[in-house]
């Protein structure tokens, strides 16, 4: 009976709030925008800087966690900031610096010396895994790159930001995954376009320092339980090839590989088909492994399928999303890269390393106010299903995401409020979801 009682608080929470708009794919409210310059604007090298521009935004991110079986609760309370500079275009060439610092303002113990029998992983992800007890020194370089552009492509080289299905800024926390290598992205037909690069350095999610690809696979398992040891890969690196073609409105089709250098080839594909308010949906991801090593058996094939059919009106969509093993399997891919791409993600919510998933998503998204299209609120459902050593586990969320940005003077204000229930059955005493969780996590940005 208690855990139907939680799913009724959660409803009646949800409807209350209804008054007030979240959805998983509504405008990321956490991520810094770049102004875009002509590329004839700068005439002179002094033009080039002087010209530039300057973006960053202010930061704060609380979160709570609290397990009411065992009574147990942790907290954080982050404070920082990242400032940008991007020159302007001179003969189709722009260079960009940024960096990005945080302080520990307040927070339980986050120590790996903590006498609660559960990591506070959530509240360490705000500062530095590597070093839990760092309040002050987290600031870290994130950009420093040098771009050509032509017409509407362009190279990148450098360190940057990347977005793609699996490899992403995951930018949730205080610091996104940021990477250093080249990138080439041609879009001269509009209806095709192809991207992709290679990468040999990256700085993790929740860490200060640069560290070659093979030293981040797997690391969090280390941080966030020191007594798993840290082995590296032999790999040189991470390429990755997209394309994406649009014969017109209603279709898109989108396909992506990751190589990783010894280690594993990554298809991800996706097509999608929207006719008025229906939008039907399909991903396939396989993974192969290259070589046998700690991380991969040498016959490692790993084949996912995703789906979803959603409604679309004006003011509410609603979606189901399914996603299932196709293969025994797990999908291993480093979760120091990126967030997942499947349809049944929703924040807070991972199948990386999963064996034999069967997961099964409804999201709900309004936009209630008729004046203020800013307010989203998204409630969503996700129920898992995955065996672990034979045995099956299950694992339920149910969350409800407020996402919204104010007018006039405090229109660069953006709130997020994410409020996430997690019911679990099955899973091993003394790990991390063995118990129930409530969690809770509030965003301030000011963009400027």
């Amino acid at each position: 009976m208690k855990i139907y009682s939680y799913i009724v608080i959660f409803l009646v929470i949800s409807l209350k709030l209804s008054a007030q708009n979240s959805h998983q794919q509504f405008e990321s409210i956490d991520s810094v925008k770049h102004g875009s310059f002509n590329p004839n604007e700068a005439h002179s090298f002094h033009e080039w800087f002087k010209k530039g521009h300057v973006s960053g935004l202010f930061r704060s991110s609380t979160i709570t966690t609290y397990r009411p079986t065992s009574d147990n609760f942790s907290a954080a309370l982050g404070l920082g900031g990242r400032i940008y500079y991007h020159s302007a275009y001179w003969h189709g060439f722009q260079m960009g610096i940024g960096g990005i610092y945080t302080y520990n303002i307040l927070s339980t113990d986050l120590s790996n010396t903590t006498e609660n029998p559960y990591t506070p992983k959530w509240e360490r992800q705000l500062f530095d895994l590597e070093d839990p007890n760092n309040k002050h020194d987290l600031d870290r370089l994130e950009e420093l790159f040098i771009k050509y552009r032509y017409k509407d492509s362009y190279i990148k080289i450098g360190k940057m930001l990347l977005n793609t299905p699996l490899v992403n800024p995951q930018d949730s926390r205080m610091k996104p995954s940021a990477f250093q290598g080249i990138w080439l992205d041609w879009n001269e037909g509009h209806k095709f376009e192809i991207n992709g690069g290679f990468f040999n350095k990256v700085s993790p999610r929740s860490t200060t320092e640069w560290i070659h690809i093979n030293e981040s696979i797997g690391l969090y398992d280390h941080l966030l339980n020191p007594e798993k040891e840290h082995e590296t890969i032999n790999t040189s690196g991470l390429a990755i090839l997209g394309g994406h073609y649009l014969p017109n409105d209603k279709i898109s089709v989108h396909s992506w590989q990751y190589y990783i250098d010894k280690v594993s080839l990554v298809s991800f594909n996706q097509l999608e088909y929207t006719q008025n308010a229906i939008k039907l949906g399909v991903q396939y991801f396989i993974q192969n492994s290259l070589e046998e090593n700690h991380y991969l058996n040498a016959n490692h094939n790993a084949q996912l399928l995703s789906g979803q059919f959603k409604w679309s009106q004006n003011k509410w969509q609603v979606s189901y999303n399914h996603t299932i093993n196709i293969t025994e399997d797990a999908m291993k891919f480093p979760s120091e890269w990126g967030a997942e791409p499947f349809y049944t993600f929703i924040s807070r919510h991972r199948i990386e390393g999963l064996n034999e998933v069967n997961s099964q998503a409804i999201k709900l998204d309004l936009q209630p106010f008729k004046n203020w299209t800013a307010l989203n609120i998204g409630f969503y459902g996700v129920y898992g299903s995955f065996n672990n050593n034979k045995e099956e586990n299950t694992l339920t969320q149910i969350s409800l995401d407020i996402q919204t940005h104010l007018k006039n003077d405090w229109k660069n204000l953006k709130i997020r409020l994410l409020n996430s229930y997690f019911i679990t059955d099955g899973f091993a005493e003394g790990s991390f979801l063995y118990e129930d969780i409530f969690h809770s996590q509030l965003i301030l940005n000011y963009q400027f």
